[in-house]
């Protein structure tokens, strides 16, 4: 299982992709000076609809070093199509960074751009959120959420 900040900076999740378990990639560290960068926009509307984006940048190829120093496992070419699968989803996608997990949001509309180069790929992605928006919340409450009866709705995320 991928693991933040070991052998990945954030994961993706959706039931359709990988049997339902998270991937995890590592992003872009070398523009920031505080590390992998997730941005989230927030747009809320005269309706007090809001409409957030999320904002990363994948690396792919092959010999990446995970943030634990350790080879990252996944070729470039595995990473791809991994990455791929999860934009073709328009909805379900979990996204877990260092901030917690951004649920139910999906490749709507705009969702990538990619830069090839002979030895990297880079991927900028946007996902957006495909219903109520919900604000980040911790892994461990993230993955708790799946109703049992013993959760409060207070203590409840959508999932």
């Amino acid at each position: 299982m991928a693991e933040i900040g070991k052998d990945c900076h954030i994961t993706l999740a959706h039931p359709a992709v990988n049997n339902g378990e998270p991937v995890g990639f590592l992003l872009d560290e070398e523009e920031n000076e505080h590390g992998a960068l997730v941005s989230v926009q927030r747009e809320t509307d005269s309706n007090g609809q809001t409409r957030v984006r999320l904002f990363f940048d994948v690396l792919l190829a092959e010999r990446l070093v995970n943030p634990d120093g350790s080879a990252h496992a996944a070729s470039r070419e595995e990473m791809y199509a991994a990455l791929n699968a999860y934009l073709r989803q328009t909805s379900g996608v979990a996204v877990a960074c260092s901030a917690g997990v951004f649920a139910n949001v999906g490749a709507l509309g705009y969702s990538a751009a990619e830069m090839h180069y002979p030895r990297l790929t880079v991927v900028a992605c946007q996902l957006n959120n495909a219903g109520p928006y919900f604000a980040a919340v911790a892994q461990s409450v993230y993955d708790n959420a799946v109703w049992d009866g013993v959760l409060a709705w207070d203590a409840a995320v959508w999932r």
